[in-house]
């Protein structure tokens, strides 16, 4: 005896209700996950701080360059104002180009103190030759020695010493008294000219 077919038994259809079930229990788990993944992939992570800038001094006087020979008669171990010479002369004692005379290789510097100590007391204005360079003096060099600089006999001797020895100058050192002297001649007197300077003997 032949066993009996079993009928074709049809899927199981589920009912509304379960399929809402089964469909919010899926959003659940996708939104739990997404609240687990999404903040790390869409908060910006902190940006890293930014070097600061180095710190930068404030002004000091600036030294003396080692070629200055400190151990030459009338050398002093000092410092150079930043208000004195290299406002406008560069340290390398070579002058600005058709603005600033070189102070390296000066005939001005290397030659007669006395109209040295005076362009250093009482300034200098107008155009003047320097090195067969002729510069239009559109900027006058201030006058150290009067209210405002106000140097001491000793300072622009140690200025002038240095400046005459400095680089490849090798002009003999400035001593205080030798500026107290001029200094005594000169009370009162405007800036001087380079043509006026050269007329004294």
């Amino acid at each position: 005896m032949k066993p009996e077919k079993q009928p074709f038994s049809q899927p199981r259809r589920r009912r509304p209700a379960e399929r809402s079930v089964r469909a919010v229990s899926l959003l659940l788990c996708l939104g739990i996950a997404g609240g687990l993944v999404l903040p790390a992939c869409t908060i910006p992570r902190p940006e890293a701080a930014a070097p600061r800038p180095p710190r930068v001094a404030e002004a000091t006087p600036v030294s003396f360059p080692r070629t200055y020979d400190l151990s030459r008669p009338g050398a002093r171990d000092f410092r150079i104002p930043q208000s004195g010479c290299f406002t406008c002369h560069p340290s390398d004692g070579k002058g600005i180009s058709g603005k600033i005379p070189p102070l390296a290789g000066s005939e001005w510097v290397n030659g007669r103190e006395d109209r040295l100590i005076r362009i250093l007391l009482c300034g200098l204005r107008g155009p003047v030759s320097v090195s067969a360079v002729f510069y239009p003096g559109d900027r006058s060099m201030p006058a150290f020695g009067r209210p405002g600089f106000d140097w001491s006999d000793q300072r622009i001797a140690d200025v002038l010493t240095y400046i005459r020895a400095a680089w490849s100058n090798e002009a003999a050192p400035v001593t205080p008294e030798a500026v107290a002297r001029v200094r005594a001649r000169v009370v009162g007197h405007r800036e001087w000219t380079a043509e006026e300077l050269l007329r004294i003997r």
